[in-house]
């Protein structure tokens, strides 16, 4: 499985192995491969069965920290690079 954003924390891998589950349960169902293929009433059912099963799973959500602004990043490889960290 690959990730969304590597600002997102990882999910654990027996979480997401249920819930690829899910997706695999639902896409067989329809007869198709891919998310955008599903009929409406598939994405429908799809979206509220994975919400429930991650509140479920993980109650407090994750944790996602926002990226740093380019600038503050900058500012911090140059401190970095004069200081030799």
């Amino acid at each position: 499985m690959k990730k969304l954003s590597r600002h997102v924390p990882d999910v654990p891998q027996g979480i997401a192995d249920r819930g690829t589950e899910i997706i695999e349960r639902h896409f067989n169902a329809y007869g198709v491969k891919r998310a955008c293929d599903l009929p409406e009433e598939g994405k429908v059912h799809l979206y509220r069965e994975m919400q429930q099963y991650f509140a479920e799973e993980l109650p407090g959500g994750l944790e996602v920290t926002p990226p740093a602004p380019w600038w503050a990043r900058a500012l911090a490889w140059v401190r970095n690079f004069f200081t030799g960290d």
